[in-house]
Formats: C-alpha cells, sequence, structure tokens
C-alpha cells in the first residue's frame, strides 16, 4: 500500500513498531528512502517519507493512518499509537475484526479524547509478497473494498473523505458486519486446517488455492458460511453468501461471473503456500475471525457447530496455542452488552 500511494504522488511514512520480522527489508527501506513496486499496479521505485520505529516522527501529521498489522497486534499497536491519534485523522484497520473498538480503549486509556474517524475494511486490496528487501510484487488486486465506519453514521464523511485514494468502498451496517465478512475466516482456516498432510508434505509444494479445496470441503464451507450469515441476521446484518462477496470483491463486472471460473481464475494469480500449519491463516484468523464468530453467535443465540469445531481442531493441531484464551470475543472488545455496542456502533 505505502508502494502504490507514493507511486501516485502521496507524501507516505512508513512506521514499523515489531521487531519480530522483516527488518533486513525495513532496514533497506530506512536506508535508501525508497521502495520498488513490481507487478499489477504498476512498476517504479517511488521516494518515501519518513521510515521510522517511532511512531511520535510520523503518526500526528498524517492525514490517513493504515493499519496493515496481523490483528492479533490490535492491541500493542493501539497501545503504541493512542497518544498520537488525534480526531482530524481517520484510522483504517485492514483487517479490521472489530479493532477500531481496541483503539478506542486504548485511546481513553492514554487520555486522549481527540478521537479520529475510524474505519474497517474486510481484507487487504493486494496479495503482495516481498520478493527481496525494500521490494515488493503485487499478485493480484481487489477491485472493491466493503467497509464499516466506527460509528457508522460517519460513513458518507469516509466515504468523500478518502475513495479517492482507496478506491471503491461499499459501506457495511456496522464493524461486526465487516469482520464477519472477512473472507479469510472461512478459507484460510478450512483450507489449511483440512490440508494438513498437504501443507506438511515436504516432497510437493502445496498452493492452498488451487490444490486445496476438492468438493467435499466446499460443502463444508457452505455450512460454515450459512453459519456466518445465521449470526448477520442476528446482528441486523443482511444475509449475503461468501461466494457472492468474493465475486464482487474480484471482479468490475461481477454479476454473471460463475463462482467456479472466478475462484479459480483468483487461484491462478494467488500466492503459493502456506507450508506450515503454524501460519497466520491459523494463528490469526482461528482465533481473531472464527472465535469472535463463536462468541458473537452465542450472544445472539445461534448455534455454530463447524465454526466451534475447527477452532477445536486447530488448537489440537497447535498444542502450543490456546485459541480459546486468545480468543477476540464480544468481551474482549466492549465493556457491556450487545445491544449496547449494536448502538455506539450504529450512532
Amino acid at each position: 500500500m505505502a508502494a502504490v500511494q507514493a507511486m501516485r504522488g502521496h507524501r507516505v511514512n512508513i512506521v514499523k513498531l515489531s521487531s519480530a520480522i522483516h527488518n533486513e527489508n525495513f532496514s533497506t527501506l530506512q536506508q535508501d528512502g525508497r521502495i520498488r513496486l513490481l507487478g499489477k499496479e504498476g512498476e517504479g521505485e517511488p521516494a518515501l517519507g519518513k521510515v521510522t520505529n517511532d511512531p511520535g516522527e510520523a503518526i500526528p501529521e498524517a492525514e490517513l493512518v493504515l493499519v496493515y498489522y496481523v490483528a492479533n497486534y490490535h492491541p500493542m499497536v493501539a497501545e503504541r499509537l493512542a497518544p498520537h491519534l488525534h480526531r482530524d485523522q481517520c484510522v483504517v484497520l485492514n483487517p479490521g475484526y472489530a479493532g477500531s473498538l481496541l483503539f478506542e480503549k486504548a485511546m481513553s486509556a492514554a487520555g486522549n479524547h481527540s478521537v479520529p474517524l475510524f474505519a474497517e475494511f474486510e481484507t487487504l486490496p493486494y496479495s503482495c509478497r516481498i520478493e527481496q528487501p525494500g521490494s515488493v510484487r503485487i499478485q493480484s488486486v481487489n477491485v472493491r473494498h466493503p467497509f464499516a465506519a466506527y460509528p457508522s453514521s460517519r460513513s458518507q464523511e469516509f466515504v468523500e473523505r478518502f475513495t479517492p485514494i482507496l478506491g471503491e468502498c461499499p459501506p457495511r451496517k456496522h464493524v461486526l458486519e465487516v469482520a464477519l465478512h472477512n473472507p479469510n475466516l472461512i478459507i484460510h482456516t478450512a483450507g489449511v486446517l483440512m490440508n494438513v498432510a498437504l501443507v506438511e508434505n515436504k516432497e510437493q509444494p502445496f498452493h492452498m488455492y488451487r490444490d486445496g479445496f476438492p468438493p467435499s470441503l466446499w460443502n463444508m464451507i457452505k455450512r460454515l458460511d450459512e453459519e456466518k450469515m445465521n449470526v448477520l441476521e442476528k446482528l441486523g446484518a443482511p444475509r449475503v453468501p461468501y461466494f457472492d462477496e468474493f465475486r464482487a470483491r474480484t471482479f468490475k463486472e461481477h454479476e454473471d461471473v460463475r463462482f467456479e471460473e472466478a475462484f479459480k481464475h483468483y487461484a491462478f494469480e494467488a500466492p503459493d503456500g502456506p507450508f506450515s500449519i503454524d501460519h497466520r491463516y491459523v494463528t490469526e484468523d482461528v482465533p481473531m475471525g472464527l472465535a469472535l464468530m463463536h462468541s458473537l453467535g452465542k450472544a445472539v443465540g445461534v448455534a455454530t457447530p463447524v465454526c466451534e469445531s475447527l477452532i477445536h481442531i486447530a488448537n489440537a493441531l497447535l498444542p502450543q496455542y490456546d485459541f480459546w484464551a486468545d480468543a477476540r470475543t464480544l468481551e474482549s472488545l466492549w465493556d457491556g452488552s450487545l445491544e449496547s455496542l449494536l448502538e455506539a456502533m450504529t450512532s
């Protein structure tokens, strides 16, 4: 995203808060002051603004703060950014998974009451990979980016201010609708957990989107998707299947596109892997996605047996984690009832 927006002439700062991975890549960006873009959104080496580990250097001056962190780290990111955010900004979480509520808590704890406009997206605008330090290749592009403002009464403000930068952004009713429409809680989790033998086969490289979805797995995914729509309906959101959402995100003219052909097209462009089940496709999308769906299902009285089974399977396959203990839930997000949360989100 930094590369694309810099190519389009925007001043872009990059802030990296952790030191766990990609340090060589980040050091290259700091040293060169440029980022190399390849692939679907053009090619070039645009200059960057500030490239720093200190949010205080780069965040206060930004009009738009784009948070691209694995959702497990939202509490850390929120705590680090909270003192530097202000009401003249927009903070976009991608993926969202209702993380705006954690940012609001962190700002309150920091004594910062200059609350920005929050917006959440369902999934990333691009499939992309770092090819070498300082260089990123975009392999596929989503043409629509459904979002929810928090609160949703500010959705039109977001559309007017930021769709010229971010592209076509259809508004949802609230951030919980966006969270449950994140395709990764369905596709990543089922695609990895139901293909463990292929993921861990070192003799045969695995490509989840091409190799991982036989007809019987689509049967299970449809059941999981039904559970998701049952929860959405109780939350006051429309019942829209994963399959329809996938077509709308992926193709400009999507009404007449058959899902089977659409998914094959996407699979051809998508990155290969994963090659381990200890991967964000599980460690993010099980506790942040499936567990949130299960929690909301309990709150509205909707059974989610397929969802719950996948969480149990993930725990059994990765005993070093406790996805129930680490789950994003209604209780971890909000200090009140679901009714009061729905009112706050839509006010």
